[in-house]
C-alpha cells in the first residue's frame, strides 16, 4: 500500500469511529408545547421583545397563524389557474345554434403526437396520440369529426382541419 491509500483508510477509520462512538445527544432547541388561547381574543398578542440578557432564559413564543384571506385581501379563485393556459379550438356561435358547425378564428396547430408507422399490404398505417388516446389512421380516416387524413407520403402526412377546410402537414419521418 502506498501512502495515499493509508491516509484514505485512516480517514475512513476515523469517520467510522465518530459515527459509532460519537455523541448522539441533540443540540437543537427543546421541544415547545402549543399554548391554548382564549376564544375572546381576535388577534394574537405580539410577544414582548427580548433584551439581550434575557435570550438564554426566555421561553419561545408560538404565534397563531393568520388566515390567507387576511394576508392577501381576497378569497382564492374558485378554479385554479392552468399551468399551460387553455387554447379553445372552437367558439360557440350562440346557445340556439349548438348543432351548427363551430366557428374557428385561427387554424390551430395539430394536436397529435406522432408515435410510429407501419407499411402493410401496400398501405401506410400511422399511429398518433392525443393525450392518453391512441389512433391508428390510414388515408381517408376521419379523427373525432375534426380531422381527415388526406395522404400519407413519408416523410409527411397531409390532413384537413374540417371546420375550416384547411390542410396541414405532420412530419412522420422518412420511409424506412
Amino acid at each position: 500500500m502506498n501512502r495515499r491509500n493509508l491516509l484514505l483508510f485512516g480517514g475512513l477509520a476515523v469517520a467510522a469511529g465518530v459515527a459509532v462512538f460519537g455523541d448522539r445527544t441533540p443540540n437543537g432547541p427543546a421541544t415547545v408545547e402549543a399554548v391554548a388561547h382564549s376564544p375572546s381574543s381576535s388577534a394574537p398578542a405580539a410577544p414582548a421583545p427580548a433584551r439581550s440578557g434575557d435570550r438564554k432564559h426566555a421561553a419561545p413564543a408560538i404565534l397563531a397563524l393568520v388566515p390567507r384571506q387576511d394576508l392577501i385581501g381576497h378569497a382564492p379563485p374558485s378554479e385554479p389557474p392552468s399551468l399551460f393556459g387553455t387554447r379553445a379550438l372552437f367558439e360557440a356561435q350562440s346557445d340556439s345554434a349548438k348543432d351548427a358547425a363551430p366557428v374557428v378564428d385561427t387554424l390551430p396547430p395539430l394536436p397529435f403526437t406522432y408515435l410510429g408507422k407501419k407499411f402493410e399490404n401496400g398501405k401506410w398505417e400511422i399511429f398518433l396520440a392525443i393525450g392518453d388516446k391512441t389512433y391508428f389512421v390510414r388515408e381517408g380516416t376521419v379523427i373525432d369529426s375534426t380531422y381527415v387524413v388526406n395522404a400519407i407520403r413519408p416523410p409527411t402526412m397531409t390532413m384537413t382541419f374540417l371546420p375550416m377546410k384547411e390542410m396541414q402537414t405532420l412530419s412522420i419521418g422518412a420511409d424506412q
